[in-house]
């Protein structure tokens, strides 16, 4: 009665504050405090339910996101349906305790208050004096990792960000992943370890979020000025078939604590992976080798798997995310035969195919093989339980690629499959063999590049290694993630070599069946988990110095992983894109007042479009948007044609994509200075077209021609 009553306290107290926040404060600060509330207390009472019997940091991760998925779910439905208005997300906000509490009354089993010690169910010790010194030494080098980070902001264009940071960045990282390892060696101590694995997880993911202050990518500024158009009106037409899945959880951080979107946005992806993933990595290493101080120096494995897609907030890597989290949750029952959770399978799965497509269907296609299990099956539905098992394979070996010919055909776009080109060969290309010869006479470089090009090898191996060794032993219910292995293997495979992409440009074609890497890296990770930690387990027994030595060694693996997550133009690699800058920002507000309110169409590159939408929002003309997006676009083409000869004859070709164009006659044409013939076509549109203006010291040029 007395947890009972200190629980309904809480609730009315936080349900008063809430209101007084979104209705009179309207304070992001009092907004954080009410949301990190929410997810601790809520989502950890969630959690008592959907995980019954686990301790408390588990229940806190899979409470948190049961609770984020429920929410998703909840508004993506209400948005196809009608639309999300700020009321529904207040309304949900105030119907969560009361049925957390209902929930929790009917199917919980734990009690609501713990103390901390206990739920890591560690024996009570005195920490340490080294460990909190080395906890101590983390955060402090982790706040002047920050600090260097904010000093050195990027506002113009540049293709990597490592052509601006200060090295030292690189030094500090180094300097707190030696401690971080160092505190994983004890395998004690979680109540530190671990949260300080999510601290330098998040330091490790937000280079591009300190130093790049307008924002960074192409994509986030779509998916921002969607999100900020949902914020206003609550819905969009047309109704895009995916993506609401992430839009509506940052409507919900918006309306219902009050946090910008342009914040949110920003840091929703690289927040929640340091929150959950250091947690479920150790629960499911837990099941896997079932050591706890080994698997806490596993934890070590995070840094070295590919983390790129996380470091910007877009639908397919908070898509991404779900997918790597379901697998780890799903670790238990295959590895341990733990009682399944598969309404919160079912559910994660869901809320990943109503946040993006290409992790969502895989997600919800290896949720229905852990169903389909012939293990679980009576003996009388054994042969029929095989048999859709076996179905559900072979629609996953394809999903993908049936999936793009299915939504070609309602875009209208040509998408052909050519399997004669269908090549098995070129799985292998994107390997990089030769990196285990190639020299650039630069030691860093060729080190970073000998791991940081090969890390999916490195992976393979390691995780086919141990499936080897311990093939034996592990359960049969882990063919589950073998099936997903080699189905996103031919997903790949046709993808790459079979489907014909010719509407893109030619540098994004293998964009689509570049993002099955890191969905066939995160199938792996159950077995790379179990190969990391028979590693570790041997290495023990070995000299202090090589012990010591492997350690530094897979530090320096983690340093390059690093190095390696973010944009590079170097000896080895160059970036083929460039950042928005604040230049650009300025060119698209100064043609929006040049044109004095008269309608106009521009021919730019893409990033002076995502500066457009950032800056002016969206506006179309018919179908057509006025800026030249998605590079697939016909508008894109006259671009590049003006880029070879600026004339008046293609400004004005391009004027009749505008439907009824007769009230467009106006083109405003943008050469950014780092276009590699930029000064030739700046010299040739002054002469073809009727006025011109510089911004940022020849920084952007913009043409203008009236017709």
């Amino acid at each position: 009665m007395k947890i009972l009553f200190k629980s309904n306290i809480f609730s009315l107290l936080f349900l008063a504050i809430f209101l007084l926040n979104v209705y009179i404060f309207e304070s992001s600060a009092i907004g954080i405090l009410l949301l990190l509330a929410y997810l601790a207390v809520f989502g950890s009472k969630m959690g008592t339910i959907v995980a019954r019997g686990e301790t408390g940091p588990v229940r806190f991760w899979i409470g948190s996101l049961t609770l984020i998925s429920c929410i998703s779910l909840i508004l993506t439905i209400a948005y196809y349906i009608v639309f999300i208005p700020k009321e529904l997300v207040i309304i949900l906000i105030l119907l969560t305790p009361p049925f957390v509490d209902i929930l929790h009354k009917r199917f919980g089993g734990l009690p609501f208050f713990e103390r901390f010690h206990e739920v890591w169910k560690e024996h009570s010790h005195k920490i340490g004096r080294g460990v909190l010194l080395s906890f101590s030494l983390i955060l402090i080098l982790g706040f002047l990792f920050i600090g260097k980070l904010l000093n050195s902001q990027i506002t113009d264009a540049v293709r990597s960000p490592w052509d601006r940071v200060d090295a030292s960045v690189i030094v500090l990282m180094g300097l707190l992943l030696l401690l971080l390892f160092g505190l994983l060696v004890r395998g004690h101590e979680r109540v530190l370890s671990l949260p300080a694995v999510s601290f330098v997880l998040f330091l490790f993911l937000s280079l591009v979020l300190f130093v790049f202050p307008i924002g960074y990518g192409f994509d986030s500024f779509i998916h921002k000025a969607t999100e900020q158009y949902l914020s206003e009106f609550g819905t969009i037409s047309p109704k895009p078939f995916y993506y609401i899945g992430q839009y509506s959880l940052t409507l919900f951080f918006h309306h219902g604590f009050v946090l910008p979107i342009s914040v949110v946005d920003a840091y929703l992806v690289p927040i929640l992976t340091a929150l959950f993933l250091p947690i479920a990595w150790y629960t499911a290493a837990i099941h896997i080798t079932g050591k706890k101080s080994l698997s806490a120096l596993t934890l070590t494995g995070i840094f070295l798997i590919p983390l790129g897609s996380f470091i910007i907030t877009t639908p397919q890597s908070l898509a991404n995310l779900w997918t790597l989290l379901l697998i780890l949750a799903s670790a238990p029952y295959l590895f341990a035969a733990e009682r399944p959770r598969f309404i919160f399978f079912g559910l994660i799965a869901l809320t990943t195919l109503a946040i993006h497509p290409i992790a969502g269907l895989p997600a919800v296609l290896y949720f229905a093989l852990l169903c389909a299990d012939p293990e679980r099956a009576p003996k009388s539905w054994k042969a029929v339980s095989k048999s859709v098992f076996g179905a559900i394979v072979i629609l996953t070996s394809v999903i993908l690629p049936l999936s793009f010919l299915f939504n070609a055909w309602l875009s209208g776009q040509k998408l052909f499959i050519k399997w004669s080109a269908l090549n098995p060969v070129k799985i292998f290309s994107g390997l990089n063999l030769s990196l285990f010869f190639e020299n650039k006479f630069s030691p860093f470089l060729d080190f970073v590049y000998l791991y940081g090009r090969n890390a999916f090898i490195i992976l393979i191996i390691i995780s086919v290694c141990a499936w080897w060794m311990y093939r034996k032993d592990i359960p049969r219910r882990t063919r589950a993630i073998l099936c997903m292995i080699v189905a996103l293997s031919i997903n790949y495979l046709i993808m790459k070599t079979a489907i014909d992409f010719t509407f893109l440009i030619d540098y994004e074609r293998l964009n689509y069946s570049s993002r099955l890497v890191p969905l066939i890296t995160f199938f792996l990770i159950p077995f790379f988990i179990l190969g990391l930690g028979h590693f570790l387990l041997n290495l023990r027994s070995r000299p202090i110095s090589l012990y010591t030595s492997t350690l530094a060694l897979l530090c320096a693996f983690a340093l390059s992983a690093f190095y390696m997550t973010y944009p590079r133009h170097d000896a080895y690699e160059t970036n083929r894109g460039f950042n928005v800058s604040a230049h650009d920002q300025v060119a698209v507000l100064l043609v929006e007042e040049w044109s004095a309110q008269a309608p106009y169409i521009s021919l730019a590159n893409q990033s002076v479009s995502a500066a457009a939408i950032e800056q002016i929002g969206f506006r179309y003309y018919g179908s057509l948007f006025f800026y030249p997006i998605p590079t697939g676009e016909p508008l894109y083409q006259y671009f590049l044609k003006m880029n070879e000869a600026p004339t008046r004859e293609i400004a004005q070709e391009a004027l009749t994509l505008v439907p009824m164009h007769g009230d467009v006659k106006t083109i405003f044409f943008f050469v950014n200075n780092y276009w590699w013939d930029a000064p030739r076509i700046i010299e040739t549109a002054k002469t073809t077209a009727d006025d011109w203006r510089a911004v940022g010291n020849g920084a952007v040029y913009v043409f203008k021609y009236e017709f």
